[in-house]
């Protein structure tokens, strides 16, 4: 019997398509009180980040993609065909997915409430929003270590 090697890089559990740094910095303040910031991917642009989810490796036990944070305004694959694209795949059908947007077309938020988003944040984004989104999460895991890791490893395409 031939085993495959696991890999040494922790498993994505959330994945942020954001091009702006400042919202990135913000939003992993917050994912590092929830002990997950070694669990997370950052695309910087649409395209990468739906050849990621695209090609999702198989998930290890309990240990899937929980969240998607998604800017709408991203060079390239705009977030709203990115989001479309997300919801045709049967492994992230029901995916929570938080868009953070300066976008104040009411047809971006119409297509995003049909589209089932679990929040649709307005940008400038503040930590108290992205507070909230992340709480109302429904999987958010509770990871058993409660030490912090010092070599936090944010992972960029």
């Amino acid at each position: 019997m031939v085993f495959s090697k696991v890999s040494d890089q922790p498993a994505t559990r959330v994945v942020v398509v954001e091009d702006d740094e400042n919202d990135r910095g913000l939003l992993i303040r917050q994912l590092r009180k929830s002990k997950i910031e070694d669990h997370v991917r950052f695309f910087a642009d649409g395209k990468s980040a739906l050849q990621f989810l695209s090609n999702l490796p198989p998930p290890a036990p309990f240990c899937d993609l929980i969240a998607i944070f998604l800017d709408l305004n991203l060079p390239g694959i705009s977030g709203v065909k990115l989001l479309r694209e997300v919801r045709k795949m049967p492994r992230l059908k029901h995916t929570p997915v938080v868009i953070m947007t300066t976008s104040i077309n009411p047809k971006d938020f119409e297509e995003c409430q049909d589209l089932k988003v679990a929040a649709y944040i307005p940008k400038p984004v503040t930590f108290e929003l992205f507070s909230q989104a992340i709480t109302r999460l429904p999987h958010l895991p509770t990871f058993a270590s409660t030490q912090p890791n010092p070599t936090t490893r944010l992972h960029s395409d």
